[in-house]
């Protein structure tokens, strides 16, 4: 019994010192040793797992269906004073969770001029309200099958509130804005004397105007400056995602992942001239006005991504009469040569209606668009010859010359130095 009692004894010791080594073991861990595990989510494309071969796609479909990120923008800076300051921000995302190119929808929003980042301030808010709350001062849009709208309450509203289905590798996610920023001030009380300073804890809750101040930020910096690139921004102080199991049908709660890193692809198209006609826009409007269109009197213009197409007509022009030749010749005036020198990617094309005028138009004047570049020129009249003088397309990059089938051409010897393709109207 002694034996059995001594043994006993002993392990009881031997189990309480192991007991006391795994508590100190544990403890260790816990306070030094604790291990950090990182997650990564990329957010590339979203195209649907029904679009697989791109072969079979037109180039509409493609624009559509292929060329799909969650982030894309568009910025007009106005840098040449010809237009209006543009920004854009459009979010691409799923109806659902098969993630099919059935269920794609568009959400954005757009502002008339150039938002800075010094430009936001810090309002005083509740919870509630900056959760249910869209940033003022922009337009709105979604886009459904390749329409865009703006329908108040029935569409989309981008607050902190609303969550949007994504594609992370070919996997449903969910996405939602729901980033905070805290900080702590400190305010004197009169009833200590002013002498204790009470903590005073502060809550900045983020909205999809901190986003948007960013992605044009990012923009303005580029290293490339205008043009149409891509680049990889970190959303983790904005966004949260979760992953969607089918099973469930709820989003899976990450409880084991210590830090969790977001990245996207922003894809975006940065303009040096100003916006003219809301077929610029991504959404096909500005500022809800699918026909807003700015007009000038004496040029009309069309653009078409970043170049700038202006059409000249007979109003443009300066005349010459000769009476060796009984009628006028036409030119440039050098104050038109001035207007359009200050614009180096514009892109010109000319009209020359030789019947609904009443001037009698024979040819181009000596120098008479010389140094002036012109894509393409149009010359619509009845029978009769046409003139152009010494150097009257002399350095003009003419690219094609369209005219009635009942013109002659009598081109003097230096006339023209570029090779252009001839098309009969």
């Amino acid at each position: 019994m002694k034996v059995i009692k001594t043994i006993g004894n002993c392990c009881l010791i031997f189990l309480t010192v192991i007991a006391m080594m795994v508590t100190i073991a544990y403890g260790y861990y816990h306070f030094f040793v604790h291990d950090i595990t990182m997650g990564t989510n990329y957010i590339d494309n979203q195209i649907g797992l029904d679009i697989i071969n791109s072969e079979d796609l037109t180039e509409e479909e493609k624009d559509e269906f292929e060329d799909r990120y969650f982030l894309e923008a568009n910025f007009y800076s106005n840098a040449k004073n010809n237009g209006i300051a543009l920004q854009e921000l459009r979010l691409n995302y799923f109806t659902d969770y098969k993630l099919l190119s059935t269920s794609y929808r568009s959400t954005g929003m757009q502002y008339l001029g150039d938002l800075k980042q010094e430009d936001l301030k810090l309002v005083e808010t509740t919870e509630e309200k900056a959760n249910r709350e869209e940033p003022s001062g922009f337009s709105y849009y979604d886009t459904t099958n390749g329409i865009s709208w703006d329908g108040n309450k029935l569409r989309t509203q981008l607050n902190r509130e609303s969550v949007f289905i994504i594609k992370i590798d070919n996997r449903p996610f969910m996405i939602q804005l729901n980033g905070t920023y805290e900080w702590t001030t400190y305010k004197r009380s009169w009833w200590s004397l002013w002498l204790y300073k009470q903590p005073i804890k502060n809550i900045w809750y983020y909205n999809y105007l901190d986003v948007f101040a960013d992605c044009m930020q990012a923009i303005r910096s580029n290293s490339a400056g205008y043009g149409d690139y891509y680049v990889t921004v970190d959303l983790s102080e904005y966004f949260t995602v979760k992953e969607y199991d089918p099973e469930t049908g709820k989003y899976k709660p990450d409880d084991v992942t210590d830090i969790i890193k977001n990245y996207s692809v922003l894809k975006f198209h940065y303009d040096e001239n100003g916006a003219r006609n809301s077929t610029q826009s991504i959404f096909g409007c500005i500022d809800c006005n699918p026909s807003y269109d700015i007009v000038e009197e004496e040029i009309d213009t069309t653009y078409w991504q970043e170049r700038m197409l202006y059409t000249l007509d007979n109003s443009h022009l300066a005349y010459r009469y000769s009476e060796v030749y009984g009628g006028y010749f036409i030119s440039l005036d050098m104050d038109m040569k001035k207007i359009f020198a200050k614009m180096p990617r514009a892109k010109v094309n000319i009209t020359i209606d030789l019947i609904n005028t009443d001037k009698k138009i024979v040819g181009i004047d000596y120098n008479g668009f010389e140094d002036f570049e012109i894509d393409t020129i149009t010359i619509l009249g009845d029978s009769q010859t046409f003139y152009l003088l010494d150097k009257a397309l002399y350095n003009t990059r003419l690219q094609t010359l369209r005219h009635s089938s009942n013109i002659t051409f009598d081109f003097a010897e230096h006339s023209i130095n570029s090779e252009y393709v001839e098309v009969i109207v």
